[in-house]
C-alpha cells in the first residue's frame, strides 16, 4: 500500500513539474540516419539596367562576361553575350571602357560587333594626355565605306613616329617621335594641311602599328579635336593595319 502510494505520488510531482528534469525531444530531430534539410536561401537578384560594355588589358567584357576574340570561339562568345543584351544595344548610344594597354585588334572586333548588333553610336572612353578628351564617338570602317578619297589618314608607327596622308594614297608624311612619345603637335600641323585640302570629308581615319598599343592611337584620335585651323568630327578605325601612303580599300 505505501509502494502504490509512493508511485502515486511521483506520478503527480511529475505531473506539476511538466518532467523537467527528462529531456525534451528535439522536433526537427529526425533521427541519426536523416538528413536534415538545408535552410531555404533566396536567389541573388538579377542586375538591373544596361552593363558595363568594357575592353581591359585581358580581352573584352559584357557585364560579367568575358569574350577572349583572338579565338573564334571567343567572338562567338561576344556575339551571343549582345545577343543576351539585345535590349541594352539595339538602337542605344553605347559608351565603353577601354584600357591604355588594349590591343588594337580587340578594339577594332569590339566597335565592329557593336555596330553589327544594332548599336545607334559607340564612344570609346580612354584616359589620355591632359587636355584632351577622354572620349571619343567612333565609327567602323564598314560604316564609312563611302568616304571622300582625300580623307585624311592617320596611324602611330612601330618607332612611335607618325605618318600622315590621304585614302587615295600618296606620299605619307612622317613626324618622328617626341620626348615623351609621338609628337602629336607636329603631327597635327599636317592633319590640318590635309584636312583643308579635303572639303567633302570631315573623317579622320587611325590606326597602329601591331606592336602598338591602343591608348597611343586613342591619342592621335584625341589630338584631332584640338587643332585650331581644322576639326575633324568623326573618327573611323580601320580594320587592319594599313602601309603608310598606300590606298586603303574601303
Amino acid at each position: 500500500m505505501r509502494f502504490k502510494a509512493s508511485v502515486w505520488g511521483t506520478a503527480l510531482l511529475c505531473l506539476g513539474t511538466a518532467c523537467e528534469s527528462q529531456p525534451r525531444k528535439n522536433a526537427f530531430d529526425q533521427g541519426p540516419d536523416q538528413v536534415k534539410p538545408l535552410p531555404k536561401t533566396s536567389a541573388a537578384p538579377e542586375p538591373e539596367g544596361p552593363p558595363d560594355f568594357e575592353i581591359d588589358s585581358i580581352g573584352a567584357k559584357v557585364g560579367f562576361e568575358r569574350a577572349m576574340t583572338d579565338t573564334s570561339e571567343g567572338l562567338e562568345k561576344l556575339r551571343a553575350d549582345l545577343v543576351k543584351q539585345k535590349a541594352h544595344v539595339d538602337g542605344k548610344d553605347i559608351a565603353v571602357r577601354v584600357d591604355r594597354q588594349a590591343k588594337r585588334p580587340w578594339v577594332v572586333t569590339y566597335l565592329s560587333e557593336l555596330f553589327k548588333a544594332g548599336a545607334g553610336s559607340v564612344k570609346l572612353k580612354t584616359d589620355t594626355r591632359e587636355g584632351y578628351p577622354t572620349e571619343l564617338q567612333f565609327l567602323s570602317q564598314a560604316q564609312a565605306s563611302g568616304a571622300a578619297k582625300c580623307s585624311a589618314v592617320g596611324m602611330i608607327l612601330d618607332d612611335r613616329s607618325t605618318a600622315v596622308w590621304k585614302l587615295s594614297g600618296g606620299t605619307a608624311s612622317r613626324r618622328q617621335k617626341g620626348m615623351a612619345g609621338p609628337d602629336l603637335s607636329m603631327t597635327g600641323e599636317t592633319l590640318e594641311r590635309v584636312g583643308k585640302q579635303c572639303k567633302e570629308s570631315n573623317l579622320f581615319f587611325v590606326s597602329g602599328a601591331e606592336s602598338v598599343e591602343w591608348g597611343l592611337i586613342y591619342d592621335l584620335a584625341a589630338s584631332s579635336q584640338r587643332l585650331e585651323k581644322f576639326r575633324f568630327e568623326r573618327i573611323v578605325l580601320l580594320d587592319a593595319v594599313p602601309t603608310p601612303g598606300h590606298k586603303i580599300a574601303l
